[in-house]
């Protein structure tokens, strides 16, 4: 990603946004694949009928804090994401007016 941005011509002023927007979207993807496995062990048939409460509350706390985490990220990745999106229109702009 970043690569891609800095061959783009994003300028050195913006890096700070597009670490963070790196971090935080790398985090997302490897957070939701974590979410996905989890809900399929969570809801994954056990090889005999359990009443065990104790696994699900477990099962649930893990849940939440996967979820807590996403949130996170979430909140944090909205400032860099539209300082670099803003960044990208007016530069469209820029090249219709030019092009």
């Amino acid at each position: 990603m970043v690569i891609k941005f800095k061959e783009m011509g994003l300028p050195e002023e913006l890096d700070p946004e597009l670490a963070s927007l790196s971090t935080d979207l790398g985090d997302l993807w490897s957070a939701q694949h974590s979410l996905t496995a989890q809900l399929e062990s969570f809801l994954k048939p056990p090889p005999k009928p359990l009443k065990d409460w104790r696994s699900v509350g477990d099962h649930l706390a893990d849940l939440k804090s996967s979820i807590e985490h996403m949130a996170w990220h979430v909140s944090s990745v909205r400032r860099p994401l539209n300082r670099i999106a803003n960044f990208a229109y007016r530069k469209a702009l820029e090249s219709d007016a030019t092009g």
